[in-house]
């Protein structure tokens, strides 16, 4: 049991764990000092039988008057610090409560580290890492919870004004952290939805990244330019959410425009020659080729080739530097916007042409 005690995760425990045991503490030290405080102890103690034993506490009047009528008996003042820590720790029954305390943490802290260890080896063969987290922080919580109880009644601490301060707090907590709430419960439906993991390409409102980690609040994502986004889970579960590497096969999709002066059937056989000849171009799924429309500058052509995810970038930049390089040596141009523009003058000179030449059709 020990070697498997070594094995396991401590990572944080020490400062959650003296947390708990202060809190324990500063919670149960009322009921501890009332239960020491059971029976008066003496101010004063005589070590002379024969003082007389009307002397009750002990003043420098008094001990001098001791002094001179038993010039032979030492007086010892007893200090009531003192005192009370004597009390304090001689006491059988309030030893027995601190030792129940001790005991009901150590084993509380034992039994919730063993629970999730094993936890962590079942989540991480069967859920996402995502699922997997926020089942462990549930765990560990309510673990704490279960410790603070059992420790409180191992004390002996009447827990109802507890139970009613808590009832009061969490109301007030409730509507001061109603965003909190809102963030934690929306990352209930995000598990249960299991649309990305850590580790995924995220396009998020205009916002892409590489999701860096998932929390019980919010969710982060890391921008290739290495900036950090946080998305709270109510947004995210709101907002148009695109995972670009949920599955291992992609699509790249070129779109182009060519005049319509252009042959498109050799448009075509050329961009497919182009697919078929890029080495990380997938052969399954095919390539796809078709006519998009008729827009204002020319014919729209569209081009999709299949791709492993790992190979975009090659697959991106090969493709669009060859269709550039295999259209220049075919001679087929690229359609851009151009515009007619007629000046004013322009205007007057065909006015002037047309009154000099006279009406059409007219004979002299």
């Amino acid at each position: 049991m020990m070697k498997n005690l070594k094995n396991r995760d401590f990572r944080g425990v020490p400062r959650l764990w003296t947390a708990i045991v202060l809190m324990l503490l500063w919670t149960a030290a009322p009921a501890l000092l009332r239960a020491q405080n059971g029976t008066e102890t003496p101010t004063a103690v005589m070590e002379d039988s024969a003082v007389p034993a009307q002397v009750d506490q002990a003043t420098p009047q008094n001990t001098a008057a001791v002094a001179e009528e038993h010039p032979n008996a030492g007086v010892v003042v007893d200090i009531p610090l003192l005192d009370s820590l004597k009390n304090f720790f001689l006491n059988p029954e309030l030893l027995g409560r601190i030792l129940n305390v001790g005991l009901t943490i150590l084993v509380g802290i034992v039994l919730i580290s063993l629970l999730i260890g094993v936890l962590k080896r079942i989540a991480h063969k069967r859920l996402d890492p995502r699922s997997s987290d926020l089942i462990i922080k549930i765990i560990q919580w309510a673990g704490v919870a279960l410790i603070v109880i059992n420790a409180l009644k191992a004390a002996k601490v009447d827990l109802n004004p507890l139970l009613g301060a808590a009832g009061i707090v969490g109301i007030a907590l409730g509507f001061a952290a109603q965003t909190s709430v809102s963030n934690f419960i929306s990352g209930f439906f995000l598990v249960s939805e299991k649309a990305f993991t850590v580790g995924d390409i995220l396009t998020i409102d205009n916002l892409t990244g590489v999701v860096f980690s998932i929390d019980t609040l919010s969710i982060k994502l890391r921008a290739f330019d290495n900036r950090l986004i946080r998305i709270p889970n109510e947004t995210l579960i709101k907002a148009n959410m695109i995972n670009l590497t949920r599955f291992p096969v992609r699509r790249l999709n070129i779109t182009l425009t060519v005049p319509y002066d252009t042959d498109v059937e050799q448009a075509k056989n050329l961009l497919l020659d182009i697919a078929d000849r890029h080495p990380t171009v997938l052969r399954n799924p095919e390539p796809f080729f078709m006519i998009q429309s008729f827009g204002k500058e020319g014919v729209d052509l569209f081009l999709g080739v299949w791709f492993v995810q790992s190979d975009w970038e090659p697959t991106n930049n090969g493709m669009f530097m060859a269709i550039k390089q295999r259209f220049d040596e075919a001679g087929i141009r690229f359609a851009y916007p151009t515009f007619n523009l007629a000046t004013q003058e322009d205007s007057r000179s065909a006015l002037r042409q047309q009154a000099v030449s006279g009406p059409a059709g007219s004979s002299t």
